[in-house]
C-alpha cells in the first residue's frame, strides 16, 4: 500500500475510549476530516496511576510519536494521570524538533516543552453558567457547592465561578456553604447523610463540581428513602454519562470537550499552513436538563443516553458469551488465527478497518524486529509488510481517524492493532478485552510452537503447583535445604479457616490467586514461594528484622488485596513467621501450625459474640477502605445502635478501640504502599486518607517506631 499524501495529525491520549477523551476526538476527528487530515490516535488501554512494571510494555506504544509519518500533534495532557508517563511522553516529545504541538488540559508541574501551545475550557466559566442558571432560570438565591480535593487547582476554579456568578447577582458569597470532596461518590453519600441528619441546614440548591459526587448524594438520598426533589435542586457537572444508573435523573452540565478538539485541529493546521497559531477563546458548555431542577429531563437526550447503554449491552453480551478465546486456543498456526480473528470481527463496533500488526519476530524472545507484518482482519488479503514506522501503509480511502492501540503480554512487545472508523467516533472499553484476548491468545499459540517452554513445563511438573506456577512442598523443601540460613526468615499463612461451601469455585480461584500475588509481594518476587497445602501457603524471606515484625507486614499486605478479603474477610487468614537457625523445614512448619491453633482460637471465641458478624462487616470496610474517615454520623450508616454502644462493644470483641483500628487501618495500608509501591511519601499519605504529610508521618512513627522511610528501605 502507498503512503497518503495528505497531512497525518497524531492524537497523544491515555485511555482514549474514557467519555472525556471520546468527546475530545469526536470534535478534532471531524474537523480533521472537514480539512482532508488523516487522524492517527495513539493510545494505551489501561492507564493506571501507580506504575506498574508489567504496563510499562504497553506505554511503549508512544515510541510511535518518534515516526517522521507525523506532521504535528494534539496532546490530550489531561488524560495522563501516572507521572512516570508524563515524564516519558514529555522525554519522547522532546526528541521531535520542530513538530508543532497543541495540549489540552491545563499545564502541570513537569508535563510540559516549551513548544506546548496549551488550550482549554474554562472551569470557572461554565460553573458561573451553571449558577446563573438556578439564579435566573429559577429564582434559587440559597445555593451550596461541593467541590473537589482542597489541594486541588481545579477544586478552586469551579468555586471561583460560583463566586463570580453569586456576586454579579447581587448575593454574598459566604464560604461556609463550600465544602470539599474527592471527586468521588462518597463524598456525595457523606454530605448527603449531613444534610439529612441536620448537621447541615438544607439549601434551594447544591452544584456538585463533577457527576461522581452528585450521584453519590442521589444513592444516599434515595437509600435512606428520603425525596431529594422535595428538598433541593442539585445540578452535576462533566456529564459522564451515567445518569440512567442513578435516580432522579440528574441535571448536568457538558463541558465543551468536542470544540477543544476541533481548535486544536484548526490551530495546528494554521501553524502548519500560516506559521502562526490563531487566536483561541474558550467557550461555556451546555446544561443538560434532568429531573433534579425544575427544568425536567429533556426526551432526545433521554433516548440517545438509552441507545448508548443499548449497544453497550450488546456488546458487553457479545464479549462475554463470544468463543473467540477458545477458539484462538485452538490454532496451530499464524493463519488459522488471522482467520478465526476474522470470524469474529462483529464483536467491535462499527469497525472500517482493521489490521493485526506484529513485530516479524513476535513469537521470539529476541529485541524485537523494526519490521511488521500486517495482517487484515477484515478481508482475506495477502499480509504486508511495513517498517514499524511507517505506519501509514495502512491508510487508505479519505481521510479517517486510525487507533493504534498496543498488543502485548507481560514484558513482551507483540505489535499493535490499528482499528479505522469512517466517521468521528472512538473505540469503547469492551474493545480492551478484545485485545486482551487477542494478546493471550497470540502467547498461547507461541508456547505451543515451542518446545523449550514444553520442555520446561516437563522438567517443572514435580516441583510446582499447577495453579500458582509457585512451588509445592516438595519444591520448596528442596530450596530449603541448600539455603543460607543466616538472617532467613520462614513465614506461612493459612486461609479459607471456616466453611466457606457458599463461595463459587470461580471465586474461591481468583481468591487463591489474589494470595498467592500477596506471598510473592511479602517474599519481594523471589522465587522461594510455595503453596504446600490446599489452605497454606509458605515463603523464605532474608531480612535483618524480627518475625514480629514480619508477620506485622505480612498481615498488613494480605489486608490490601481485596479480591480476596471481599470473599472472605479479614477472620479467614492467620500469619506466623519464624527464625529459621538450625531446625528443619519440618519443625518450622510445626512451629506456625502451633501459633496458627493460638490464634484460631481467639478468633473462634470472638465469633461466638452476637454481635460479631455485624461488627466484623464494619471491620472488613474500614480495612478495604482506610481513606474514608469515620465519624458518629458514618457509623450511624453501618451500625443501627448508639455510637457509644457501638464503640463499646467494638473494643469488647476486637480488643482495640474502633478510632485506634480505623488508624491501624491506615497504616497498614501504608506499610503496604512503602513495601510493594514506587509512591512517594506524599501519594501514599493522600492514598491513606491524610491532608497533611507530616502529620501521617508523625502517626506513621508513632505506630510502627520506624519512619516512612526506615520502613521502606526495611521492607524493599
Amino acid at each position: 500500500m502507498k503512503k497518503s499524501h495528505r497531512p497525518v495529525y497524531g492524537v497523544i491520549a491515555a485511555s482514549a475510549a474514557d467519555i472525556e477523551q471520546k468527546e475530545i476526538l469526536a470534535g478534532a476527528i471531524e474537523k480533521a476530516q472537514e480539512l482532508d487530515i488523516d487522524i492517527a490516535v495513539i493510545s494505551n488501554i489501561y492507564n493506571p496511576n501507580e506504575t506498574s512494571d508489567i504496563l510499562k510494555t504497553e506505554n511503549k506504544i508512544y515510541d510511535l510519536i518518534l515516526s517522521e509519518e507525523f506532521d504535528g500533534f494534539i496532546l490530550i495532557s489531561e488524560s495522563f494521570i501516572n507521572t512516570d508517563l508524563q515524564k516519558q511522553i514529555t522525554d519522547t516529545f522532546s526528541k521531535r524538533e520542530s513538530v508543532p504541538i497543541v495540549a489540552i488540559g491545563t499545564p502541570l508541574p513537569g508535563f510540559v516543552l516549551p513548544d506546548f501551545k496549551f488550550i482549554n475550557n474554562s472551569d470557572e466559566d461554565d460553573m458561573e453558567d451553571i449558577t446563573n442558571h438556578l439564579i435566573e432560570v429559577h429564582g434559587i438565591t440559597d445555593i451550596d457547592m461541593l467541590t473537589g480535593f482542597e489541594n486541588i487547582e481545579a477544586s478552586h476554579r469551579r468555586v471561583d465561578g460560583y463566586r463570580r456568578a453569586l456576586e454579579k447577582h447581587g448575593i454574598a458569597y459566604d464560604e461556609n456553604k463550600v465544602y470539599f470532596g474527592n471527586f468521588w461518590l462518597n463524598s456525595g453519600k457523606e454530605t448527603a447523610r449531613k444534610y439529612i441528619s441536620g448537621e447541615l441546614p438544607y439549601p434551594q440548591a447544591l452544584i456538585c463540581a463533577n457527576d461522581y459526587m452528585a450521584y453519590g448524594l442521589l444513592d444516599e438520598f434515595m437509600e435512606q428513602s428520603v425525596p431529594v426533589q422535595e428538598k433541593m435542586a442539585v445540578i452535576g457537572y462533566e456529564y459522564v454519562r451515567e445518569r440512567n444508573c442513578h435516580t432522579p435523573l440528574l441535571t448536568t452540565y457538558r463541558r465543551n470537550r468536542k470544540y477543544l478538539g476541533a481548535e486544536a485541529v484548526r490551530l495546528l493546521n494554521e501553524k502548519l499552513t500560516e506559521g502562526e497559531y490563531g487566536d483561541f477563546f474558550p467557550v461555556k458548555g451546555t446544561l443538560i436538563p434532568g429531573n433534579t431542577c425544575a427544568c425536567g429531563a429533556n426526551n432526545e437526550d433521554v433516548k440517545r443516553e438509552l441507545n448508548d447503554v443499548h449497544i453497550k449491552q450488546t456488546y458487553d453480551f457479545l464479549s462475554l458469551f463470544s468463543q473467540l478465546e477458545h477458539r484462538l486456543t485452538e490454532c496451530h498456526n499464524i493463519s488459522e488465527f488471522v482467520q478465526i480473528c476474522r470470524n469474529f470481527q462483529f464483536m467491535i463496533r462499527d469497525r472500517e478497518s482493521l489490521y493485526l500488526c506484529l513485530y516479524e519476530n513476535w513469537y521470539e524472545n529476541d529485541i524485537d524486529s523494526e519490521n511488521m507484518t500486517c495482517y487484515n482482519l477484515i478481508w482475506n488479503e495477502k499480509p504486508f509488510t511495513f517498517h514499524k514506522n511507517k505506519f501509514s501503509a495502512v491508510f487508505s480511502g479519505s481521510a479517517a481517524p486510525y487507533y493504534f492501540c498496543p498488543l502485548f503480554f507481560s514484558d513482551k512487545e507483540l505489535g499493535y492493532v490499528v482499528l479505522k472508523f469512517d466517521h468521528p467516533d472512538t473505540f469503547d472499553h469492551i474493545y480492551r478485552n478484545w485485545l486482551k484476548t487477542v494478546s493471550n491468545g497470540l502467547e498461547f499459540l507461541q508456547m505451543k510452537n515451542d518446545i523449550r517452554y514444553l520442555t520446561e513445563c516437563q522438567n517443572l511438573s514435580e516441583q510446582r503447583d499447577i495453579l500458582t506456577g509457585m512451588y509445592n512442598e516438595s519444591g520448596i523443601k528442596n530450596v530449603f535445604i541448600s539455603a543460607e540460613k543466616e538472617n532467613l526468615y520462614f513465614a506461612a499463612v493459612r486461609i479459607c479457616l471456616f466453611n466457606n461451601d457458599f463461595v463459587n469455585e470461580n471465586k474461591k480461584i481468583n481468591a487463591l490467586l489474589d494470595i498467592s500475588e500477596a506471598v510473592r509481594q511479602f517474599s519481594g518476587n523471589h522465587d522461594i514461594c510455595a503453596k504446600i497445602n490446599d489452605d497454606t501457603f509458605v515463603c523464605l524471606v532474608r531480612n535483618e528484622s524480627s518475625a514480629e515484625f514480619l508477620t506485622d507486614s505480612f498481615n498488613s499486605l494480605i489486608y490490601q488485596h481485596t479480591d480476596y478479603m471481599k470473599i472472605y474477610g479479614m477472620d479467614s487468614f492467620v500469619c506466623c513467621t519464624s527464625e529459621c537457625g538450625d531446625n528443619t523445614f519440618s519443625q518450622l512448619t510445626e512451629i506456625c501450625n502451633d501459633e496458627f491453633e493460638k490464634q484460631i482460637k481467639i478468633i473462634s471465641v470472638r465469633r461466638r459474640d452476637k454481635h460479631y458478624k455485624e461488627l466484623l462487616k464494619i471491620r472488613n470496610y474500614i480495612y478495604m477502605n482506610p481513606s474514608e474517615t469515620f465519624d458518629t454520623e458514618e457509623i450511624r450508616s453501618y451500625y443501627s445502635g448508639s455510637p457509644g454502644h457501638f464503640r463499646s462493644i467494638y473494643k469488647k470483641c476486637f480488643g482495640i478501640s474502633f478510632h485506634q483500628d480505623c488508624i491501624l487501618s491506615r497504616i497498614a495500608r501504608a506499610k503496604y504502599c512503602l513495601s510493594v509501591t514506587s509512591m512517594n511519601i506524599s501519594e501514599i499519605a493522600e492514598n491513606c486518607g491524610y491532608t497533611d504529610d507530616k502529620y501521617f508521618m508523625r502517626q506513621f512513627l508513632s505506630e510502627t517506631g520506624f519512619t516512612a522511610n526506615q520502613y521502606r528501605n526495611i521492607t524493599k
